[in-house]
């Protein structure tokens, strides 16, 4: 079996990370800080997360989903092409940009007396930030499944 006859099934893998990642953010949406919101320890919690999710199957899923819509980008044309732009600006580089920054501010805050403050801009922010990721990667699967 040659890597051309593969392609088909490496790029449906690399399409599958596209939309494991599309899962997790909408998640984040959908429950998990709305239930933050709710708590008093909210913060203490998400900080806890984000050091959790840094685990190599997600880093690994990340990495893989951002180069994957890279390769689309790259190697396609049409739906499939715009569904990889998309994924890319509205995921990776919007996490990248946007939402580690704003996880790591909430980290070094624990200790520090504007902690609440922090976490209210946190929650601003990030939670705009992670919708913006959800519909990024929502209009990928669609543009995907085309």
């Amino acid at each position: 079996m040659t890597t051309l006859s593969l392609l088909p099934l490496i790029e449906t893998v690399m399409q599958t990370s596209m939309l494991i990642m599309t899962g997790l953010y909408f998640v984040f949406s959908n429950t998990i800080m709305k239930s933050l919101i709710q708590h008093e320890n909210g913060a203490d919690v998400m900080v806890t997360i984000n050091i959790v999710i840094l685990n190599p199957l997600f880093m690994s899923l990340f990495i893989v989903s951002g180069l994957s819509a890279f390769y689309f980008v790259a190697f396609s044309n049409g739906a499939i092409r715009i569904s990889g732009i998309v994924f890319f600006v509205g995921t990776t580089l919007v996490t990248i940009m946007k939402n580690v920054p704003l996880n790591n501010q909430l980290r070094d805050s624990i200790a520090s007396s504007t902690r609440d403050e922090t976490w209210q801009v946190y929650l601003s922010k990030w939670v705009f930030w992670n919708h913006i990721r959800s519909l990024s990667a929502i209009t990928s699967g669609f543009l995907m499944v085309l």
